[in-house]
């Protein structure tokens, strides 16, 4: 999930694919993600939303 400077979030399939997007968002904009387990009919979030630094290569 990308969350820009006023607080609205847009969300993407990887992490990977919200760093290439993230420079249309302006000055502000952080990519946000979460680690998820699927059951049956839910979906938990282990730990809730954590920001994430872009990768280094």
């Amino acid at each position: 999930m990308i969350r820009n400077a006023k607080g609205r979030k847009f969300s993407y399939d990887s992490a990977a694919e919200a760093f290439e997007e993230l420079h249309e968002y302006g000055e502000g904009a952080t990519v946000w993600t979460r680690e998820v387990y699927r059951g049956m009919f839910i979906t938990r979030s282990v730990d809730g939303w954590q920001q994430i630094s872009p990768p280094t290569d």
